[in-house]
Order: structure tokens, then sequence, then C-alpha cells
């Protein structure tokens, strides 16, 4: 079993942040917009089958959630998976059971 250091744990993004990236300047949305971040966190660690995100990983793990989230709030109600650009950056961090 290999060793695990963990130095921080957090959100990987604030909504501030993420309404900045979706160019949302209003707070009407805010509450959909906490349920997309939550769902795309889980989604992204869900995906490589971690728990956390990997230590040095933050910056790409949250880039791919980021993603994820303009997915799902762009096309609510179409968007059914992560986005494969979200997946193309985390798969090095895949993890897959046997």
């Amino acid at each position: 079993m290999a060793d695990v250091v963990i130095t921080a744990l957090g959100p990987l993004y604030t909504l501030a942040e993420v309404k900045q990236h979706l160019l949302v300047e209003q707070d009407d949305d805010d509450t959909i917009i906490q349920t997309y971040m939550d769902a795309a966190e889980a989604q992204v660690l869900k995906y490589c089958n971690l728990s956390l995100v990997p230590y040095g990983a933050d910056a790409v793990f949250r880039v791919a959630a980021l993603m994820a989230i303009s997915e799902f709030y762009n096309n609510r109600g179409t968007a059914d998976a992560l986005p494969a650009s979200s997946r193309m950056l985390i798969n090095p961090y895949r993890w897959l059971r046997v």
C-alpha cells in the first residue's frame, strides 16, 4: 500500500470563480451553478475511481471540472456525461479497478 500525503482539503473552486468562468454576473442561477459544481467534482473523481484529487493534480482536475460545469450549465437538460475534453485531461489519473 502506498503512503498518501494530504496537504490540504477543500473545494476545487469557489462559486465566484465558476461564475467568472461561465461569464455569469447575476445571482439568479447560483443554486443551480452550485449543484453543477458539486456534480462535476463528483464526476471527475468517480471517472478516475478516486476519492481525492491526486497531489499536484489540482489544476488538471479543476479545469476538467470547469469544462464539465460549462457543459452542464450551457446544455441544461441535454448534457448526459462528462465531456470528452474533461475525460482527456484526467485519463492519466484514471485507475481502473479489476
